[in-house]
């Protein structure tokens, strides 16, 4: 399009040649050197000012996907949600500790009659307990406990010391109510695995929404561009029209004031030129602040020039289809879709949780006792190396081994709560969350769904708009070529014929942003049916 533009500013310009090499006029006013000078192309100018980047539609979306601000938060709220997840699943790892103790106690005895002191008796003991516990699915916890122990004593009436002890304890605790299956750390690992499904959604539906404002950028880029273009040119040719001018009124067949005319055309031209500067800044520092990671980096030191062109020759797709899309692909549809399942998550947690609490608790153990076996003679205690206890801690550890000592209990813990107002107002609460959550899905899907029709119906629009654009340019062209042969043939003044070229120029402006705004509308729709991501091959979590 841009090309039939230039062909057409060439046309006018080399309609007349002998225009072009006429000398101006020694009588008229002075140019500006600004204003009445021509004006390099816009690409020259930036290449000029320093660095040129030159891209394409892939080249912006893979920098945004890269370096955008917004995809880099949410890329780390994805991985937040997927460390929260690995913490919720701790819950069910083993948990091993040691305990020591060592300590040391002095008793009072009871003292004989006319004793001058209170006689004492010592304790010494050295104790030790090892113990791994486990949580399981389902609500069951087991622990399995070694202890070992060793205490002597003063004790002058003390047969056995000092003294050595082992045992093992196994047990298991199964809640059969309240706590069963529906556990407190299984809710939170369902609720965390929705959770990172859902920063999953939220990530690609806000890479979705950066892309749409890429791209948009990137092709309001391309019409600030094209429309500067289109004024250049524009003004190239007034300036060849006042050069026309200056020779017939040098041969007198203009007055003086044609020329003062001819310079007010130039200057409003060149007021366009600059407004459609302003539009080109505007356009290039949006697209830059979304393909920048951080202010310092290089890509604000050069000139963006898009290198792609608007094209939009592929049929839309059926309404039925872009509904039926948008209410399967919207990741906001999917979001409120986990939150429904993170809800039943917690009304069947809060069910079981206003339930009484029955716990049945099952342990079995095995002890050894062995130490110095002391009897009494005449002369006191001596060791009794004959007695089955006597021993140090290898013979309390065999005895442990050969299961000498076992034991078993079965336990059964209940409790009734009564009035449990907490657990259930948890429940209503939830249940009341699950119905606006459904009321939420509802408008949502009626949201998105009118959002596609109305996108399918704006391209619709825009496709008429883009060929009475087109329809309009071409019938302007015909008229300044059918205006300029009048000219030539002394039927048509100055300003009328700056008048068809402004014209034309005006079209071509709208015949673009006809297309930039219908390729903008195409995004909107892919955007509305959540196909945008898959064109753009971009690869997101589902």
């Amino acid at each position: 399009m841009t090309h039939r533009a230039l062909a057409a500013v060439l046309l006018l310009a080399t309609a007349s040649p002998a225009l072009a090499q006429a000398p101006a006029d020694a009588g008229s006013p002075q140019m500006a050197p600004q204003e009445f000078a021509p004006t390099p192309p816009y690409r020259e100018q930036a290449e000029a000012r320093g660095r040129v980047v030159l891209m394409t539609v892939e080249d912006v979306v893979r920098r945004a996907i890269a370096n955008n601000l917004d995809v880099l938060i949410e890329r780390y709220n994805v991985q937040l949600a997927q460390q929260r997840l690995v913490g919720a699943r701790g819950a069910y790892d083993p948990v091993f500790s040691i305990a020591s103790t060592r300590g040391s106690t002095t008793n009072a005895l009871t003292a004989a009659t006319g004793a001058t002191t209170i006689p004492t008796e010592q304790f010494d003991s050295l104790t030790g307990a090892s113990t791994l516990r486990q949580t399981m699915p389902g609500g069951t916890s087991a622990s399995l406990t070694v202890s070992g122990q060793r205490i002597a004593t003063t004790n002058p009436s003390s047969l056995l010391t000092p003294v050595y002890g082992s045992a093992v304890t196994a047990s298991v605790t199964q809640p059969l109510l309240r706590g069963f299956i529906h556990t407190a750390p299984g809710r939170q690992v369902g609720l965390s695995e929705l959770e990172t499904r859902i920063a999953g959604a939220q990530y690609r539906l806000r890479i979705t929404q950066v892309m749409q404002q890429v791209l948009n950028q990137y092709w309001e880029l391309v019409f600030a561009i094209e429309s500067y273009e289109a004024r250049r040119q524009s003004k190239a040719v007034a300036l060849l029209q006042y050069e026309s001018a200056s020779v017939r009124v040098q041969n007198g067949l203009l007055t003086p004031v044609a020329l003062t005319a001819a310079q007010a055309e130039i200057a409003s031209r060149e007021r366009d030129l600059l407004q459609a500067q302003v539009l080109i800044i505007n356009a290039e520092n949006g697209l830059k602040q979304l393909l920048a990671e951080d202010p310092g980096s290089v890509i604000w030191e050069g000139s963006i020039i898009p290198s792609d062109r608007p094209a939009v020759d592929a049929p839309p797709m059926p309404l039925v289809e872009a509904q039926a899309l948008a209410r399967t692909r919207r990741p906001e549809l999917e979001q409120v879709g986990l939150q429904l399942a993170q809800n039943s998550i917690d009304k069947i947690f809060f069910t079981w949780e206003a339930r009484p609490s029955v716990n049945l608790g099952a342990a079995v153990s095995a002890v050894g006792r062995a130490g110095t076996v002391l009897q009494r003679t005449a002369d006191g205690r001596v060791p009794d190396p004959e007695n089955p206890a006597f021993g140090r801690f290898e013979t309390a550890l065999r005895q442990l081994w050969n299961r000498d000592f076992p034991a078993w209990t079965f336990s059964l813990n209940v409790q009734v709560p009564i009035g449990n107002r907490t657990a259930e107002a948890q429940l209503v609460q939830a249940r009341i969350a699950g119905e606006r959550l459904s009321t939420q899905l509802a408008k949502l899907q009626q949201s998105v769904s009118l959002e596609a029709q109305s996108a399918w119906q704006v391209i619709a629009v825009q496709r008429k708009s883009l060929e009475a654009a087109r329809l309009t340019a071409r019938l302007f062209e015909q008229q300044l070529e059918a205006q300029r042969a009048r000219y030539d043939s002394g039927f048509s003044s100055d300003f009328e014929l700056l008048r068809y070229q402004r014209d034309l120029v005006d079209a071509r402006v709208r015949e673009l942003r006809a297309l930039v705004d219908l390729q903008q509308g195409v995004i909107a729709l892919q955007r509305a049916t959540d196909t945008l991501l898959d064109d753009l091959k971009i690869p997101t979590p589902r």
